[in-house]
């Protein structure tokens, strides 16, 4: 299942861009897509912190109440993994948007045909980079972590085992060492 994030302040943007992504559905039928709008931003980050992130975020870059560059930045500190295109009537941000590690920049009106592209681009490399990613119950929930992520584990009380990663985290997993090294 691929989940997708949409935020734009403007209904009818909204509605364009819900349009596309059921046509991608059709089109691409082999992929299984779902999708949320969000109509602001704080609606969006409220979302992602509660319930968790997206795989793909499409948002606008101009919006009530914050960019879509300062929403990529805080959904970056909840959410590294989640691959963003930016739709924007605006050059001006495009830089801003490569420190958000955006993987694409569009600009409307944009064709159907180039939010297609992306959307592929994004796709392929997600499934790529999922053969290298486990899902693991922790002790604080479900886990989705990349291999490559992983600097070093160590062996807890009980059969616990502790995934220290890139980014400073410390996971605790409730599985024996060679189950967790199998995976």
């Amino acid at each position: 299942m691929i989940r997708i994030g949409i935020c734009d302040d403007e209904r009818e943007e909204l509605e364009r861009v819900e349009y596309c992504i059921r046509r991608y559905k059709q089109v691409r039928s082999k992929y299984e897509i779902s999708m949320t709008t969000f109509s602001s931003p704080m609606e969006l980050l409220h979302h992602v912190e509660k319930l968790g992130g997206f795989d793909i975020y499409l948002l606008d870059i101009y919006m009530a109440g914050m960019l879509g560059t300062d929403t990529a930045r805080e959904i970056r500190l909840v959410d590294n993994k989640g691959e963003i295109i930016f739709l924007t009537t605006s050059r001006d941000h495009a830089l801003d948007a490569f420190e958000v590690e955006a993987v694409q920049y569009l600009i409307k009106p944009y064709t159907e045909n180039r939010l297609f592209s992306a959307l592929d681009k994004v796709i392929e490399r997600m499934n790529v980079e999922r053969r290298h990613m486990i899902t693991l119950k922790s002790s604080e929930g479900t886990v989705r972590l990349f291999t490559r992520d992983v600097v070093y584990t160590e062996s807890g009380r009980n059969n616990y085992q502790i995934i220290h990663t890139v980014q400073g985290e410390r996971i605790e997993v409730r599985m024996t060492a060679s189950v967790l090294f199998d995976l």
